[in-house]
């Protein structure tokens, strides 16, 4: 309302009495008309006036010079009955926009409702950026991750909101960028969203039961402490991470509420090695409900994993559960659709692609 003038935008807003309208874009509305009130103590041009706009006369009311006037039916086909009113003022934008000779407003974009993963940049076609997983509301262009600068990546939300695809297309866009050798997979999958998702090239261990863990995390506590480098590394070494050799472990854990519970959690062994993630090659994809998220955000290992800077979608959710990820509470919306937090973009709203189930 205070910018719009100037880029050819204009601003037409109606609403039941002027009180429903906040003050700050209140002063921006110069052009006030008045129909007839359901109060007319809520006038803002005369009272007296309003009181005698006729009821039951569609059209009827007072101009800011507290006169009467009579708004004409938005249509031009010589008829003035307003019940396919609709209808009549969409043949009066088209007729009006046929015989516009100037040049028209540009299209407004918005992002799709759904967004297949063939639309996306392949996992190797720009391997400086990362992996891209997401058209933003910005530019309608891609989004991407890049774990070896961000090694941890989060995701909220609820039942249907998209969790497990957006696993299911990061594996996908991460395997085609990386061969096996360079890149292996633990998945920790209870519900098996994430079955027969990774190749065997690179799969290295697929948990179906959080209960089966220990054994699995236990052998990742120690490669992390194995790779975690010693007094006698260079700073050479240090520069370009070449103390260690072997792949990069990616480890992606769906339902990560039904993995760290009241009983325990299998990756608090893992919690005071996760500041040296990005150098020991251990990357962290995490998806869990929206429900009691706010909650268990004090959890020693997922807190820890925030307070380092962990980046991540926050999809469709209730906003009741408060803050879960960067200042970001969950909200309604549409499958797939989501707040991708990021140090580096801020927090722009994004469609995450879709990978169809059995296409992987």
């Amino acid at each position: 309302a205070a910018r719009g003038l100037g880029y050819g935008i204009h601003l037409v807003l109606t609403a039941s009495r002027s009180m429903e309208v906040r003050a700050n874009l209140k002063d921006h509305l110069m052009n006030r008309l008045e129909l007839r009130l359901g109060d007319t103590m809520d006038s803002e041009l005369d009272r007296k006036v309003a009181a005698n706009v006729p009821t039951g006369v569609p059209g009827r009311g007072q101009s800011p010079q507290k006169l009467h006037f009579m708004g004409a039916v938005p249509r031009i086909d010589g008829l003035t009955s307003d019940t396919d009113l609709a209808d009549a003022t969409a043949a009066l934008a088209t007729e009006v926009s046929r015989h516009w000779e100037a040049p028209g407003a540009p299209e407004v974009r918005l992002l799709p409702r759904e967004l297949p993963s063939e639309q996306l940049p392949t996992g190797n076609s720009f391997p400086r950026r990362g992996v891209a997983f997401a058209f933003d509301e910005d530019n309608l262009e891609p989004v991407y991750v890049d774990f070896e600068q961000d090694p941890f990546f989060l995701v909220y939300g609820e039942s249907e909101s998209g969790k497990s695809n957006l696993l299911r297309l990061l594996i996908k866009q991460l395997t085609e960028r990386y061969p096996g050798d360079d890149c292996k997979f633990f998945v920790v999958d209870n519900r098996r969203s994430l079955l027969d998702v990774t190749p065997a090239t690179h799969l290295a261990e697929y948990i179906p039961m959080s209960n089966a863990m220990d054994h699995h995390m236990a052998a990742l506590v120690d490669l992390m402490q194995r790779r975690t480098p010693t007094a006698e590394v260079t700073a050479q070494q240090l520069r370009e991470r070449s103390w260690w050799r072997g792949p990069t472990v990616y480890v992606v854990i769906d339902d990560y509420d039904l993995v760290s519970t009241s009983s325990g959690n299998p990756l608090s062994g893992l919690t005071e090695l996760l500041p040296f993630a990005r150098d020991v090659g251990v990357r962290f994809i995490i998806a869990r409900s929206t429900a009691g998220a706010g909650r268990a955000s004090y959890e020693p290992f997922m807190q820890r994993m925030k307070e380092l800077g962990a980046q991540g979608v926050v999809l469709a959710g209730d906003p009741g559960e408060g803050d879960v990820l960067g200042g970001v509470r969950p909200r309604p919306m549409p499958a797939g659709r989501g707040v991708f937090v990021s140090r580096r973009r801020g927090k722009p709203l994004v469609q995450t692609g879709l990978v169809p189930e059995g296409t992987y």
